[in-house]
């Protein structure tokens, strides 16, 4: 009897050390196994957050943005409409310069870098005459507007400044005006600081705006350095510098 009891709990004790092993393995495994899929939805949601609408991108500059110097309108009615008929062309404006020696070859340039080369193309024409001599301006055929000087500089160094003729002016800009060009006559800065050159300035500033000539003013032009090169005969490159910013302000709103 005691034989028998012995036997049974050996049993017994096999299946309990069955049971803590065997089955305690099984489970662990069964973990172990189920645990890739546990981990996979675990990981934290993705930084990327829901779709979002991008940002409208930047539109590349167009032409009209990267030229609005070029559509900036003129001051004149008459030249803006050419203007503009030329914009619609793709073709410049065309300006004849008609100016004496004693401005630089570098001068139509400093015109240029003031426009744009794109807006206006000027043409030099040399005018060697002084106001009592001038007779009819000969021009390009094919330009749209004309600059001429007022040659007080010209009267004054050829010393006729008394026997100024003004009326002789007036007759050149009038007949080019009949021709269909917009024209405008081109004040000259006290480069000698003369007062009687100072007085034809200002009498000239004057008269011409109120008879209704384009007339840009060049009287009040100041510098540090010298005015003109008395060695050269021409004006200084800052003189020059400032007509052409005088007739760009004239010219564009």
């Amino acid at each position: 009897m005691k034989k028998a009891l012995i036997i049974l709990l050996l049993v017994i004790f096999g299946i309990g050390i069955y049971m803590n092993f065997g089955m305690g393995k099984s489970v662990e495994e069964a973990t172990i196994k189920e645990a890739p899929a546990s981990t996979a939805s675990a990981e934290p949601p993705s930084e990327e957050g829901p779709d979002e609408e991008e940002a409208p991108q930047e539109e590349p500059e167009t032409a009209e943005a990267t030229n609005e110097e070029d559509m900036r309108p003129f001051n004149q009615e008459a030249l803006n409409g050419i203007h503009e008929e030329a914009v619609a062309e793709n073709e410049p404006v065309i300006i004849d310069v008609v100016i004496p020696s004693y401005y630089t070859e570098d001068f139509v340039d400093l015109l240029t870098q003031q426009f744009g080369k794109s807006r206006i193309e000027f043409n030099r024409v040399d005018l060697d005459a002084a106001s009592p001599g001038l007779e009819t301006l000969t021009v390009n055929e094919n330009s749209d507007g004309v600059i001429i000087d007022a040659l007080q500089i010209m009267d004054y160094n050829q010393e006729v400044l008394p026997d100024r003729e003004a009326e002789r002016l007036e007759d050149a800009y009038m007949k080019l005006h009949d021709a269909g060009k917009v024209v405008y006559l081109l004040g000259n800065p006290n480069v000698h600081q003369h007062e009687n050159l100072s007085q034809v300035l200002e009498a000239d500033a004057e008269h011409f705006p109120e008879h209704d000539y384009y007339y840009i003013d060049n009287q009040d032009i100041t510098v540090e350095d010298a005015y003109y090169d008395y060695d050269s005969g021409v004006l200084t490159r800052p003189v020059e510098t400032r007509i052409a910013q005088n007739i760009h302000e004239y010219m564009i709103e």
